[in-house]
């Protein structure tokens, strides 16, 4: 799957996010709980190594006639600020791993049996046939600073579905409508609870930022918000009560 066939990606996204995914060893529906083919689940890729290594985001100005020194101070200044940290991904469902970039390291990509959560996202590059390039034509870096991205794995598309926070304001939402919603703040309460109870605090704090403005917000219906958190809760084994008025 190239760009072109990615597009419903792109416009999860550009609607503050998207992921797809489907829980594959449980499910997560209840009766009362829209269902979709999600997982957590990120399926295996291949990583061109190679190809990253002799990717910059600045390459191209080779074709505007600007010098080696200055693609190689721009290429320079990128992975100091905006390639700290790399996570590799399926995007676009091709096989081949694609690359978002953070600004600092990610603590949350490979965890226990939780989603994958990246607090400091700056760009998304997919490896194509022509090696990596930027998600967005014409964006070349920086284009995420300020948000946060939660990542599932859509069964049916074959293609990744981010979850998108914007600090500012704490707007948030992905695809899959209100199935999608509820899919990902069950996992969000999931993760926090499971951390909680682990005495990660600082943990189970990220991950429910991440989902708190569906809760104050009305975003989601209350007595559905209510519901899952109880559900939640119930199910990790914790006395944790709603934290909003009813």
């Amino acid at each position: 799957m190239r760009r072109t066939q990615a597009l419903a990606f792109v416009c999860a996204l550009a609607a503050f996010g998207g992921y797809a995914a489907k829980a594959s060893s449980e499910s997560v529906s209840s009766p009362s709980t829209p269902s979709v083919d999600w997982t957590i689940d990120m399926p295996a890729c291949k990583r061109d190594m190679l190809g990253w290594q002799t990717f910059s985001p600045w390459n191209r100005l080779r074709q505007k006639g600007d010098t080696e020194s200055t693609i190689t101070r721009l290429t320079a200044q990128w992975r100091k600020d905006d390639a700290v940290d790399v996570t590799w991904v399926d995007i676009d469902g091709d096989g081949w791993c694609d690359v978002i970039t953070s600004a600092h390291k990610e603590m949350f990509k490979n965890p226990h049996r939780m989603p994958v959560l990246l607090k400091f996202p700056r760009g998304i590059y997919l490896r194509t046939e022509h090696g990596f390039e930027p998600f967005k034509v014409g964006m070349d870096t920086s284009e995420y600073d300020g948000s946060s991205f939660t990542i599932y794995w859509d069964d049916v598309s074959k293609s990744a579905v981010i979850y998108k926070r914007i600090w500012q304001g704490n707007l948030v939402g992905g695809g899959g409508g209100d199935g999608g919603d509820e899919f990902h703040v069950r996992h969000m309460l999931r993760a926090m609870f499971a951390a909680q109870k682990a005495n990660r605090e600082r943990e189970a704090f990220d991950y429910f930022t991440e989902v708190d403005p569906f809760f104050y917000t009305h975003q989601m219906p209350h007595e559905v918000a209510k519901r899952i958190w109880n559900e939640e809760a119930e199910r990790a084994g914790v006395d944790e009560a709603f934290p909003y008025l009813n």
